[in-house]
């Protein structure tokens, strides 16, 4: 559909469920034609709480005939040992106390480090719950590692998350040791996303590109100022758009995440073929109202969204199984 239709998205609400998918198809009649999920709390999983082995919403959304995505916020310990984790580059422990995150991406391909025990351990355990999903046939729209440059280029304040806090060399090195262990785990049901954080050729963070033998589609995170409720508009997404495409010439570019932006129609109108997009979650229930105050995305952005035909939403699809 590149170039000729864009796939609607919606992300859980936090990790594991199709709340905000729900939420938009009851209010406004169409389903997102792709569901987005999270291991953000891989560490607690199995759990009463949380477990990803039981893949009830995933399998559900598919058999609905909905496609699959998923992100990984990649929690880890703050240093060896701690009981602190974190996927950012500082946090708080229990105490409320700033905490440095000093979990290097860096040493955590080198074997024999404490970074690296972590790394193997996390990679068999998440790559086990996507093997879940490959044995159902279940593709998955694959995001991890997402922003690495953070304010690097935009406001040289360099990298919020900890996989982006060594810089480029260390962050390919890392993107590349996942891919070939979960290629080595026999998995072959993901398609790649990274996601790039320029917004002009002035800010280019291709240096953090892990090549195109390892990337399926570049991606880009797009938010406006929620608070002025001033959105980011049509025209500055089709100009990001097209940087990004004139960048990435062999593979598709999608808006991977949004919020506070204008309608997809609009954009779309505008130049800005975006592949897919997503809206980022705000705590909504399949419960709520349509007139539920979303800080990303609203019903009427939805119903504005909808309004193109170049939207395709979930009764779009064809049968994928």
């Amino acid at each position: 559909v590149y170039g000729s239709g864009t796939l609607s998205g919606a992300m859980a609400s936090v990790d594991w469920n199709t709340d905000e998918a729900q939420w938009v198809g009851r209010s406004t009649g169409k389903y997102p034609a792709i569901a987005f999920f999270d291991y953000i709390h891989l560490a607690s999983s199995p759990s009463d709480w949380i477990d990803y082995g039981d893949i009830t919403p995933v399998r559900e959304w598919w058999n609905a005939g909905g496609l699959v995505g998923a992100g990984w916020h990649w929690n880890v310990p703050v240093s060896a040992g701690s009981g602190t984790l974190t996927f950012s580059t500082e946090t708080r422990d229990g105490s409320g106390n700033v905490v440095t995150n000093t979990f290097s991406a860096a040493e955590a391909v080198k074997e024999g480090t404490w970074e690296n025990d972590v790394l193997n351990a996390d990679l068999e355990e998440i790559a086990d719950y996507l093997m879940l999903l490959q044995n159902e046939g279940i593709p998955v729209i694959w995001r991890p590692l997402h922003e690495a440059a953070g304010n690097t280029y935009t406001y040289g304040t360099g990298a919020w998350f900890w996989w982006g806090a060594d810089g480029a060399e260390a962050y390919v090195a890392l993107w590349r040791y996942m891919f070939d262990r979960f290629k080595e785990a026999g998995l072959r049901n993901l398609i790649w996303v990274w996601t790039t954080q320029t917004s002009s050729f002035s800010d280019v963070d291709f240096d953090f590109y892990p090549g195109d033998d390892y990337v399926d589609i570049v991606g880009r995170d797009i938010y406006g100022d929620a608070a002025s409720g001033l959105p980011f508009e049509a025209a500055a997404a089709a100009s990001q758009f097209e940087t990004i495409a004139s960048l990435s010439e062999h593979k598709m570019v999608a808006l991977s995440e949004l919020g506070s932006v204008a309608d997809i129609a609009s954009q779309w109108d505008s130049g800005a073929q975006w592949l897919f997009f997503m809206p980022w979650y705000d705590n909504s229930d399949p419960s709520y109202p349509a007139d539920f105050s979303h800080s990303h995305a609203d019903i009427s952005w939805w119903n504005a969204t909808f309004a193109s035909d170049a939207v395709i939403d979930r009764s779009e699809l064809p049968d994928l199984k």
